[in-house]
């Protein structure tokens, strides 16, 4: 049966920069890192985390054409992924210090708080703080 989840493609408009935000300002690691053909497979992660984010550059020499059109308007879109922090002001103020674009934490309904984070090319995550109990 299935056992863990292995990712999420998001598409970029340049993996060096990408990489470079993933790590230097999420502080997320270089999970794979390998070329192959015309194409770059690049997966980062949390410390912690056994799912990873492909980071994908739209390609024309690998994709069929209308595939390529639908990879570059996904760049600077919603991911549908969020991130998961213990301390959702102290994230915050470190990635709002390392200019990362960030919302202020807001409390929900559900008693947790979140924050949405954009990475350099404005694809956008959820930061989610849990409640305590």
């Amino acid at each position: 049966m299935i056992n863990t989840i292995g990712g999420k493609v998001v598409m970029v408009s340049n993996q060096k920069t990408a990489l470079d935000f993933y790590v230097n300002k999420l502080g997320f690691e270089k999970r794979v890192d390998m070329e192959f053909g015309e194409m770059r497979w690049l997966e980062v992660t949390p410390k912690d985390s056994q799912s990873t984010i492909s980071l994908m550059e739209p390609n024309p020499k690998v994709m069929p054409p209308q595939a390529f059109e639908m990879a570059k308007k996904a760049i600077g879109t919603p991911t549908g992924v969020w991130f998961y922090t213990n301390d959702i002001q102290a994230t915050f103020r470190e990635l709002k210090e390392k200019e990362v674009e960030i919302s202020e934490p807001q409390k929900q309904d559900w008693g947790g708080e979140m924050s949405s984070i954009k990475d350099q090319d404005g694809n956008e995550y959820q930061l989610i703080s849990a409640p305590k109990s």
